[in-house]
């Protein structure tokens, strides 16, 4: 199916939610109170399975990272899940949980806006 050769590929999803915060650390105006609409892209690797041709199937990654992720954070207060919610504290947390149930996870990236991300690998 490919050319006899064992292949490594790279599966991404992205997904979208929003939630408020405040860094108690932090010296300027993201200490106060305030939002963001999230971007999160999960990257796992794998090799294309011999029978259907995929690494996995999106769905099962999206409703795996939905059920034991998202849900506990899209539309709530970060701060009341993780103390010091920075992006990069967030990314960690999300890691923690999900690394256990994703196999081949590699790589997820967290965007706070459209410019600012954080990037969590292996």
């Amino acid at each position: 199916m490919y050319g006899g050769r064992v292949m490594k590929m790279l599966l991404s999803v992205d997904f979208h939610f929003s939630a408020a915060h405040m860094l108690p650390f932090y010296d300027g105006p993201c200490k106060r109170l305030h939002g963001h609409n999230y971007v999160l892209r999960l990257t796992l690797a794998g090799r294309p399975q011999p029978k259907d041709g995929m690494i996995r199937d999106f769905d099962e990654v999206k409703k795996t990272v939905w059920d034991e992720v998202l849900i506990k954070l899209d539309h709530y207060y970060l701060n009341d899940i993780v103390e010091n919610p920075t992006a990069e504290n967030i990314v960690v947390w999300m890691w923690e949980r999900l690394e256990p149930l994703v196999p081949g996870l590699e790589e997820l990236m967290l965007w706070e806006t459209p410019e600012y991300c954080v990037t969590y690998r292996k």
